[in-house]
This record gives C-alpha cells, sequence and structure tokens, in this order.
C-alpha cells in the first residue's frame, strides 16, 4: 500500500513543523540545563522525541484505522478511552501524579513525565467517532446517541478540568464540533450552553489565578495583576520581530518571557525570525488544515470522515489557541504549538494522530485501499 498525494503532503508538512520545532527548541533553550543529566536537558530531549515521533507517523499511518472501530466493551477505541481515564484519574492519586506550576497534570515515567491528558483527548474523538460513525447509528435520537456521547464528554473532563482548563476547552470544542458533524440536532447542542457557563463561572471566575488571567486581557495595563506579566512579555517579543535578532539572537528566551519553549514559543519565533518565522508556521498550519479537510471529505466511510475531521480540528484549534494566547487575544492556558512546542507527550501523540488521518486518506474513496 502507497500514501497518496494527500497523504504524503501531510506527512511532509507535519515533519516540517516538527523541524522547525527542534530548531527553536533549540535556539530557545541551548544555554539552559548544562549542569543537568543529559535527559535533563530540553535542547537534547526533544529531537530524541522527534524521531520517535516521526517513527510513529512513518510506520503507523500503514494500520488500519478501520480497526479502531467497535462499540463492545473489548473494541480498541473501548479500551483505549477507558485507559486513558484511568490514567487521567490515577494523577490525583498521592504518590503518582506530579504537579507543575501548581496543577497535577503528569505521571512521572523514570527522568521523563507522561501527561495522560494528552492521551484522554485523542481518545475520546476515537470513541465519539466510533459511536457516531457506526452505519446504524441513531443521531438524531436524544436518548440513545447525544444523551451518552454526552455522558462521555462529561467524564472526560470532569477529569482534566480542574488542574487543566486548557485542555479541557479544546476536548469540550472539539467534541461538540464532532457531535454537530456527525449529525446530532443542533438544538440538543444548544442545550448545553448553561452548563459551560456555569462551568466557566465555577473552574473560572470562583479560581483566583485564572480569573487574574481573563482580567490581564480586559485591563492589560494593570501592574498590580501578575498574570499581565506573560502577556506583555510576549507582545514585546512579537513585536521585537519588526527587526529580528536572528536565530538563536533573541533575547526573550533569558528569562524575559516565561514557559519560551512551549506555552509561548510561538513569540519567541517572531522574536528571533520576524514575520518570516511567523509567516512560514501560519502557512504550514494553513497547508495542513487543508489536506486534514480534503481528507475528511473524501473518507470512504462516515467513521473515517468524522476521525479525521475530528482530529484535524483538534489540532488545527489548538494551535489556533496557541497564537491567540501570544497575541494577547485569549488568556494564557498553558497550551501547546502542535508538533513545535517542546513536550514529548503532546509531539507523540499528536503524531500518532496525524497518522490516523493519513490512514483515511490511503484508504479514501478514490485511494489505494
Amino acid at each position: 500500500m502507497r500514501a497518496n498525494t494527500t497523504a504524503q503532503g501531510l506527512i511532509l508538512t507535519t515533519l516540517a513543523l516538527m523541524a522547525v520545532g527542534v530548531v527553536m527548541v533549540f535556539s530557545t533553550s541551548g544555554m539552559q540545563g548544562d549542569g543537568l543529566p543529559w535527559y535533563g536537558r530540553t535542547y537534547i530531549r526533544q529531537p530524541i522525541f522527534a524521531a520517535v515521533a516521526v517513527a510513529i507517523l512513518c510506520f503507523l499511518w500503514r494500520m488500519d484505522y478501520r480497526r479502531l472501530t467497535g462499540w463492545r466493551w473489548y473494541s480498541p477505541a473501548v479500551v483505549l478511552f477507558v485507559l486513558a481515564m484511568v490514567a487521567s484519574a490515577a494523577v490525583f492519586i498521592p504518590g503518582v501524579g506530579r504537579g507543575v506550576g501548581g496543577d497535577l497534570r503528569w505521571i512521572p515515567l523514570g527522568p521523563i513525565g507522561f501527561q495522560p491528558s494528552e492521551v484522554l483527548k485523542i481518545a475520546l474523538l476515537i470513541m465519539l467517532a466510533s459511536f457516531l460513525g457506526r452505519a446504524d447509528a441513531p443521531v438524531k435520537s436524544f436518548a440513545r446517541t447525544f444523551a451518552p456521547a454526552v455522558a462521555l464528554i462529561g467524564i472526560s473532563l470532569a477529569l482534566v478540568v480542574t488542574e487543566d482548563f486548557g485542555t479541557a476547552v479544546i476536548i469540550g470544542v472539539t467534541s461538540v464540533v464532532v457531535l454537530l458533524v456527525g449529525g446530532v440536532r443542533w438544538y440538543y447542542l444548544a442545550g448545553l450552553v448553561p452548563f459551560g457557563a456555569g462551568a466557566f463561572y465555577r473552574f473560572v471566575v470562583c479560581v483566583p489565578h485564572r480569573w487574574a488571567r481573563i482580567d490581564a486581557l480586559i485591563n492589560p495595563d494593570n501592574t498590580a495583576n501578575p498574570a499581565t506579566y506573560q502577556s506583555r512579555q510576549s507582545i514585546i517579543a512579537i513585536a521585537s520581530g519588526v527587526k529580528p535578532a536572528g536565530l538563536g539572537e533573541g533575547i526573550a528566551k533569558y528569562g524575559y518571557l516565561p514557559e519560551g519553549q512551549t506555552d509561548f514559543i510561538f513569540a519567541n519565533i517572531c522574536n528571533e525570525l520576524g514575520m518570516l518565522g511567523a509567516f512560514l508556521v501560519i502557512g504550514l498550519l494553513m497547508v495542513w488544515l487543508v489536506l486534514a479537510c480534503r481528507v475528511a471529505t473524501r473518507a470512504s466511510d462516515r467513521f473515517g470522515a468524522l476521525l479525521a475531521g475530528g482530529l484535524g480540528f483538534l489540532i488545527v484549534f489548538q494551535a489556533a489557541l496557541h497564537i491567540a494566547v501570544n497575541v494577547r487575544l485569549a488568556p494564557p492556558t498553558g497550551v501547546s504549538l502542535p508538533f513545535v512546542s517542546a513536550g514529548g507527550s503532546s509531539l507523540l501523540l499528536l503524531s500518532a494522530a496525524t497518522a490516523l488521518i493519513v490512514s483515511v486518506s490511503s484508504r479514501e474513496r478514490h485511494g489505494v485501499s
């Protein structure tokens, strides 16, 4: 079996984004961690993660995505979702979960850390696509389709919203899009608005450090609010890209811009490479979006269309949210730039998600079967 033109383009675009990530992570962290063991240095770990991600992408796409479907308890979609829920719940167990920045998001695995929420958001989409993609799925039914799907989404959100609100937003928005595209009645989804508003009040308005981030957008000149610091520094780094410092020569990485390798790597790209770097990243993401949309519209079955469409939207929406945070159109949420930001969990799992999209493309109606 050979990958068609769309699949090849998707692979090459993903590899190009990974290459940008490896270069920029080295550029923004090459002076850090020299006193740490090799596995503790971000600029060494990232190329290793990227190499593994490339292997996953190049080999996993050959798997027939249709093997994931099924609604019985032993089907791969169900098993993966259950394991993802168990892992996400395990972070709350004392001695198992590890806190970063005050939030429990990680499970230590030797010298590296594993972020279960990254698995959960992909496993949920596979589950929803499998559930809605059945030939006999009663997608218009409230009791048989909408209610069970919302229950799955609600359980997933409950496991991550207290510790990782950014991931919860991505899960919630992407899941609603999949339900809407899958044929669920729009007014059923409209009924979720009051619940969303209530969740926003409970987990943002009532949580001081999260509300401070919202207030930083409303009152960006309020220096008494520490949450405005990151946003200001991000804008300064981007604005200084009018006269780019050059690769490796930016100063934002020297403690001026916190989380510059992850949450604010787009600002560092602008700082060092200017508008050329910004247009390169955004252009690659736009090409990636067009190719993913083409895969979804040409899928050979309903499950493949929902799977490719859902995973494609998740990745592009996460990228858009990351860039929005960097240009101060959204509050800091801890969302990484797909394929570019430092971090192993996100890179490996989003590469696996891309491989599934490529698998759908390789078996499209006019593709190679």
